[in-house]
């Protein structure tokens, strides 16, 4: 059965087309006309996996035109950081893009666990390992696998992309420090943030889809915030920073003419074992193994027939950090 912890990049691979159709449009472009006109802008992505954000900004021309950008992938997965070192040099040559290698020094120490991470990073040196140039965007990137909050100190950001990433933390204890790392008046954008919603049609017998998704999302509050996407737009005004754009991200997978698109069936069929996973033996469950395991095998039978329809729900947030004499404009 799929493993997230066997073979995460396999994971991520398996959802890029999810991710692409789930992303909001209108708040990317919103983050992309607020970016305009910059001559010079430092990128932290945490939690940055295989790299797909970044790529995603470059696909979609979001970064700023003719502007000197840094760009920082922070990931504490050695398995997702390999992979983008990897993958992200092919990905530019195969879209046209000019590669150079350069000389980073990018192995970093880490904390074992992200809950854990002191303000100071403890690392040792750094520097960009790539340089991508696009027609008309340069960019010097550095892959790093550390914890992404000992990343955050070290520096003073221009822009925070963290996709699928906030519901992992307790809000309220994360969020106050990713912020005081932005400029004033910098940005955050966190796309495909979970908000509270599990569905998977068509119910199956033996355990209550409410019962299975309040039981789901209970393991995640046992550690981080199962409604993180709403939470963020009361707690970005509370922290000094106003929401600029907000728009549903969910995800939304089914079959088309009995088939899967891409590698959707893989992605389902994680999402299914992670289900499980989470909830066999967890102080949040009641469900007993036999039943979770029968659970999951009727699930992966769906899956086989192209029958299982799964929706996540998610919100895409964009936040600027006020000026210091700037009033806080509410949320569009």
């Amino acid at each position: 059965m799929p493993s997230l912890e066997d073979d995460y990049p396999r994971y991520l691979a398996s959802k890029r087309s999810v991710d692409d159709r789930a992303v909001n449009e209108r708040v990317l472009r919103r983050l992309a006309t607020e970016l305009e006109g910059r001559n010079r802008l430092d990128v932290l992505v945490l939690g940055a996996g295989i790299g797909r954000g970044l790529e995603r900004l470059l696909e979609r021309e979001v970064l700023p035109a003719n502007a000197e950008i840094a760009c920082t992938l922070v990931d504490l997965r050695e398995s997702n950081v390999e992979a983008a070192r990897e993958r992200l040099p092919e990905w530019a040559r195969s879209q046209g893009h000019a590669v150079t290698e350069l000389n980073g020094d990018h192995d970093r120490p880490a904390d074992p666990d992200p809950r854990n991470a002191e303000d100071e990073s403890g690392q040792e040196g750094r520097g960009p390992h790539l340089r991508i140039e696009t027609d008309n965007r340069t960019v010097d990137v550095e892959v790093l696998r550390a914890d992404a909050f000992s990343v955050v100190a070290r520096d003073e950001w221009d822009l925070l992309v963290g996709g699928a990433f906030l519901d992992l933390f307790d809000l309220d204890a994360a969020l106050p420090r990713l912020l005081a790392a932005l400029e004033p008046g910098g940005y955050c954008y966190f796309p495909i943030t979970f908000d509270g919603g599990t569905i998977l049609e068509p119910p199956i017998g033996g355990i209550a889809p409410d019962r299975l998704e309040a039981a789901f999302h209970a393991r995640i509050d046992s550690g981080g915030d199962s409604c993180a996407g709403r939470h963020l737009l009361t707690r970005l005004p509370r922290e000094g920073a106003s929401v600029l754009a907000t728009g549903s991200s969910d995800w939304v997978v089914r079959a088309r003419d009995g088939a899967y698109p891409a590698a959707e069936a893989t992605f389902l069929r994680y999402i299914v074992d992670t289900i499980a996973d989470a909830l066999a033996g967890s102080e949040e469950s009641d469900l007993g193994e036999e039943v979770l395991t029968r659970w999951r095998e009727r699930r992966h039978e769906q899956i086989e027939r192209g029958d299982l329809i799964y929706i996540a729900h998610q919100l895409d947030v964009l936040g600027r950090v006020r000026e210091p004499d700037e009033a806080g404009p509410g949320s569009e």
